[in-house]
């Protein structure tokens, strides 16, 4: 059954196909922290707020995903935002993570893209386990 994108459901069902992911337990060996993921609210698209999740990354595990809040937005590493057309692109596989954060499209709110570029195929395999996810979009998406 779906979950909708950037909700709790969907963040618990991110945390178990990032731990099902070996691609990212190997790129990620090294990794300790969090990173958050940041929907900007877009009434066209049927987010009235901004979504945002978190997942608590360690050396190859994610020990927990989950809807973040204003504590997380201030204590995790990174923060990356955008808006739902570039998510949808992103877990679409139709934008490389790494590529949009240096063309803008994902803006890094929060954190150094000097710091994430070690983590970069840590990165894309998050991504990769996001878009495994059953996602459902809320009414209006386009």
């Amino acid at each position: 059954m779906a979950s909708e994108i950037f909700t709790e459901k969907w963040a618990r069902a991110w945390d178990k196909k990032i731990n099902e992911n070996d691609a990212y337990r190997k790129a990620a060996a090294n990794w300790e922290g969090a990173i958050v993921l940041v929907m900007a609210a877009d009434e066209g698209f049927g987010i009235a707020a901004d979504r945002a999740v978190i997942a608590d990354l360690w050396h190859g595990e994610c020990r927990q995903a989950r809807v973040a809040d204003e504590q997380d937005l201030g204590s995790a590493p990174f923060v990356i935002r955008a808006t739902p057309a570039t998510w949808k692109e992103v877990l679409a596989g139709q934008m490389d993570p790494i590529f949009g954060l240096l063309r803008g499209k994902l803006k890094l709110a929060k954190g150094s893209v000097f710091a994430l570029v070690p983590y970069a195929a840590a990165a894309k395999e998050l991504v990769v386990s996001a878009s495994r996810v059953d996602t459902s979009f809320p009414a209006g998406w386009h």
